[in-house]
């Protein structure tokens, strides 16, 4: 599932372009196989302890934990206590064996993470493919191919250290060096290879706007004895160091409106003028209100890891001495949080560097904006790209201050340049704030600092495919298409879009999203099996889509180039994060995309009686999201998307195959073949109708309260020992009138209180005890 909140740690996309040993701490993937037949005849003594789900219960219904296999499997089927397995039984096994052996493919180290601009993508995309031969489905849509090639910005990545880097020196000094992601890093505006030797001059915030009154450049020239005024720039054949954003900020009286940037301010500009004005590669310095806000971000990220792994301990404390499962369980995430802080320091560190990421400034080179004339040719042009690069605030500080010892043997001193030696003398800060005083350019004449500015990037797009099989359509309805489809990318060894700070390790996205594709494979399957004997249905197309991780690349492709006519295409099926079913709820979005959804959905999981059982439906009318269905929906196609929530291993190197419940995947496939095959063969098509843009994606309990409620009276029936509850003050024969400003009426509406909550979080709780009103602050326990 896409997450639309930015990475604060990432520089560069690491699953593309770093290839570090790589640290893997999977356990030995679990053959799922035939033990779980011995697990569904388990089921039935496995539902009378049940699992604790929230720690919250009925009266008749008390839940406790037992171990994670129970939490994450036990039913209550009264199917599922069979002593011997039924045809439906043995289909399911057969469903959940097909499913585990593309999941143990899909999660495997070999395709690492499956970042959808690594090369990996390949490897899972031929996969599919084969599969979808083996299934039968045509896959020559592309010439011979199933592939769509989608072609995506990815901001250009650094190639190596040695390609990468600044040198510096003044006659007499050893020379200085930082090479890449130590104090620097190639920006993917600029050109995407250079390697230039030349004086390195600074230039202030890198603006001309006289219209202002400000501008470096000519601060520049003017202080500059050799240059007067001939045609050549002040900085021409030169590397220039600027500082990021421009003067006055926060001031609305500065002449740059400090409230809001002018165009001065942006990336672009700055580049172009340095380009317009003859330098040759330009270095960025970061401005301290964004290393702030840097470093506060890492300090957030990692507070909040102290607050999991403070939880994660207090829960494994509490653990009675028989639950060896859910101990070692914890013990593994405990060793994964203690893994993620170790880099703290580290990651503070380079916050505080003010490095930008390589894409952070543009993805693509930026030219010059003035038209030149070549002399031999006579043909007119804008300016080439020119090397760009951040430099760390401490390195800037140490050539201002290096620039203020050089001296020109044949110099007359003046007082102007003393002053400015003096200035800058004192460093960054300083000539920050000598600038913000007045609002008037700093320079300083340091003829003699040479520097070596190396570049290297990797092109700036990537092609990655969509994975599409067809199932041809029968009679009338053959022309209309069903599209089914599950993104198959990830986040691959972390960076953009990983929620694991500083970790460089592979993150195999077993539910996010190997669940929806190994689960849109299965339907495929069936789908194919049971459509045969029918005489008129529509065409079916499934696709894997590539790029979801990074804005629903794929599907929007998609839409905009489709195989067949998006007019034609009635209905789109979308699996998501389908892996990790829990408290047996389902959620189903887009059921009010359609009219007939919402009685559609409901009617098939209650024929789910007959095979399996049915789930606990959470259905949202909404067809909007972070997941493809969107693109789908916003084309104009009703939708539905199925989903089992987000979890704590969402976008992390622990979201890992031993944790999928596959009887969950298996039901959920049933549910979703159904459904493709009664829209696949109703006479009139879906119609299409507007919802809410407002969404919320529904996340599954992760903590725990530890009560026993009375369903009609919500009196406390029981308090669990050890548990948030017995430690908060609740007490048997409390009433619970209110969680936070939400009043309490059912045993549902606390369940959506504490859905968003995190372990270690507070919630009050206002009871009645003995006719008297008060409220008690519960510190939540991690599941």
């Amino acid at each position: 599932m896409y997450n639309e909140v930015p990475h604060t740690f990432s520089r560069n996309d690491l699953s593309h372009n770093l290839r570090k040993p790589m640290m893997t701490r999977r356990n030995t993937i679990r053959m799922f196989g035939n033990s779980l037949t011995q697990t569904i005849r388990q089921l039935g003594s496995l539902s009378r302890v049940a699992s604790a789900l929230l720690g919250v219960g009925i009266a008749t219904h008390c839940f406790y934990v037992v171990e994670t296999f129970a939490e994450d499997r036990a039913s209550g089927s009264e199917a599922a206590s069979k002593t011997e397995p039924d045809a439906n039984q043995n289909q399911a096994l057969l469903v959940a064996d097909s499913i585990a052996k593309d999941l143990r493919y899909l999660t495997s180290e070999e395709l690492a993470g499956r970042s959808a601009v690594g090369p990996e993508i390949l490897k899972a995309a031929d996969y599919i493919a084969d599969r979808y031969r083996q299934m039968g489905l045509e896959t020559r849509l592309y010439g011979d191919s199933p592939m769509q090639p989608v072609e995506m910005a990815t901001g250009s990545q650094p190639t190596s250290a040695e390609e990468n880097g600044l040198r510096w020196w003044s006659t007499g000094e050893e020379p200085d060096e930082i090479q890449l992601d130590d104090q620097f890093m190639p920006l993917a505006i600029g050109a995407t290879r250079g390697d230039i030797e030349a004086d390195i001059v600074w230039v202030g915030y890198g603006i001309q706007a006289p219209d202002r009154g400000y501008d470096d450049y000519a601060a520049v020239k003017q202080s500059q004895d050799a240059i007067t005024a001939d045609s050549k720039g002040s900085v021409e054949g030169k590397i220039v160091m600027m500082l990021r954003k421009e003067p006055g900020f926060a001031d609305p009286n500065s002449p740059f409106d400090g409230l809001k940037n002018t165009r001065h301010a942006f990336f672009d500009t700055k580049i172009s003028t340095a380009i317009d004005q003859g330098a040759v590669g330009v270095l960025f310095v970061n401005d301290p209100a964004s290393v702030e806000l840097a470093l506060k971000a890492v300090d957030n990220q990692y507070a909040a890891e102290d607050r999991r792994l403070e939880a994660l301990l207090a829960q494994r404390n509490a653990l009675p001495a028989e639950a060896t499962n859910l101990r070692s369980s914890l013990t593994e995430k405990i060793d994964q949080v203690q893994e993620m802080l170790s880099n703290r320091e580290r990651e503070q560190a380079r916050a505080n560097w003010g490095l930008l990421g390589s894409a952070e400034a543009g993805t693509r080179p930026r030219k010059g904006d003035e038209k030149i004339t070549d002399p031999e040719t006579g043909k007119t042009a804008t300016r080439p790209a020119i090397p760009v690069a951040s430099i760390s605030r401490e390195v800037a500080d140490r050539l201002l201050k290096q620039m203020a010892s050089i001296t020109d043997a044949g110099e007359e001193p003046k007082s102007e340049n003393e002053e400015s030696r003096t200035l800058f003398a004192n460093g960054l800060a300083a000539v920050e704030a000598a600038i913000d005083s007045d609002y008037k350019p700093r320079t300083i004449d340091s003829p003699g600092l040479r520097g070596r500015l190396r570049v290297g990037l990797t092109n700036a797009t990537a092609t990655s495919p969509n994975v599409i099989g067809v199932l041809e359509g029968k009679g009338g309805l053959a022309d209309e298409t069903v599209v089914i489809g599950a993104h198959y990318d990830h986040v691959g060894m972390g960076g953009i879009g990983s929620l694991a700070p500083g970790t460089i390790e592979i993150h195999n996205g077993a539910d996010d999203n190997a669940s929806g594709t190994a689960t849109m494979l299965a339907v495929a399957e069936r789908v194919v099996s049971e459509l045969t004997d029918a005489s008129e249905h529509r065409r079916i197309v499934f696709i894997a889509f590539t790029g979801e991780e990074r804005g629903l690349l794929g599907s929007k492709f998609y839409c905009s180039q489709p195989r067949f006519p998006m007019s034609k295409t009635v209905t789109m099926l979308n699996m998501d994060m389908v892996g990790r079913l829990r408290d047996n709820e389902l959620t189903v979005y887009g059921t009010g995309t359609s009219d007939g959804f919402e009685s559609l959905i409901q009617g098939l999981n209650s024929d789910m009686e007959q095979t399996s059982r049915p789930f606990k439906l959470n259905l949202v009318s909404t067809g909007y999201g972070p997941s493809d269905h969107a693109s789908f929906y916003q084309a104009g196609v009703p939708v539905l998307f199925f989903f089992t929530g987000l979890h704590s291993d969402y976008h992390r190197p622990s979201d890992d195959f031993e944790k999928l419940n596959l009887d969950g995947m298996t039901r959920i496939t049933d549910i979703v073949s159904q459904a493709a095959n009664r829209v696949a063969t109703m006479e009139q098509r879906p119609s299409y109708t507007q919802t809410n843009k407002d969404f919320q994606i529904r996340r599954q309990l992760s903590v725990v309260l530890g009560i026993q409620l009375d369903p009609d009276t919500n009196a406390v029936a029981a308090v669990m020992d050890p548990s948030a509850a017995k430690e908060g003050g609740i007490q048997v024969g409390d009433q619970l009138i209110k969680a936070g400003d939400k009043t309490i009426q059912t045993i549902n509406d606390l369940r959506d209180e504490l859905r968003p909550k995190s372990p270690g979080d507070s919630l009050r709780l206002t009871i009645q005890r003995d006719g008297n009103e008060m409220e008690l602050d519960v510190r939540l326990r991690a599941r």
